[in-house]
């Protein structure tokens, strides 16, 4: 990846976090709610990235940054996502610290940078030959959260951890298409933590 275009990825990232220690009141409509740090899970090994609660935290908004480190391949993998999260369920009370959230969804678009990826398929390929780009992928994921406010901290008010069970556009059609596949094959497994301001 070009290093002109990641130093503005990183810009817009970090922006938001300029405010993060103010109070909710005095925070900037532009300011995140949170931070959330992601282990895998179809957005890259590590992500992170700020995150939005709207609607008494029932709905997130996050645009989350992810890279894969080299390993064997020739390069380091870079991958920007945005995506929704959606908590039908009520909060449950497990004691004074801590409270469960048995279900999260989410649903994202997540977009590849890397010379080899692109969103056309150059002339070489007939025409719909392909019906997918390989430069973005459609995600999606099942978990659940655990709360614990902060106390006696400024700027963090409450940690978050989750997991989710996930997958993505492209291994569910071809589960489809080859019924060797399995429910294995096509999942992935994340955990992360969010920090609410």
């Amino acid at each position: 990846m070009k290093l002109k275009l990641l130093i503005p990825i990183f810009c817009l990232l970090s922006l938001p976090f300029y405010t993060f220690a103010q109070d909710a009141d005095d925070r900037k409509w532009y300011a995140p709610d949170g931070l959330t740090l992601q282990f895998a899970g179809n957005v890259g090994m590590f992500a992170f990235g700020p995150n939005y609660s709207f609607a008494r935290d029932k709905v997130n908004a996050e645009l989350l940054y992810g890279f894969v480190p080299k390993f064997d391949a020739e390069e380091v993998l870079h991958v920007l996502t945005i995506r929704g999260i959606y908590k039908p369920v009520k909060k449950l009370e497990l004691s004074e610290k801590y409270k469960l959230t048995p279900l999260r969804m989410n649903l994202g678009l997540s977009y590849y940078f890397r010379d080899q990826f692109s969103t056309s398929w150059d002339s070489s390929y007939p025409k719909n030959y392909y019906w997918w780009t390989s430069s973005l992928r459609v995600t999606g994921g099942l978990g659940a959260e655990l709360h614990r406010p902060i106390s006696n901290s400024r700027s963090i008010k409450q940690l978050t951890l989750y997991g989710e069970v996930g997958t993505y556009d492209l291994i569910v059609t071809s589960a489809v298409k080859d019924p060797t596949l399995t429910a294995w094959d096509i999942m992935s497994f994340a955990v992360g933590v969010r920090a609410g301001f």
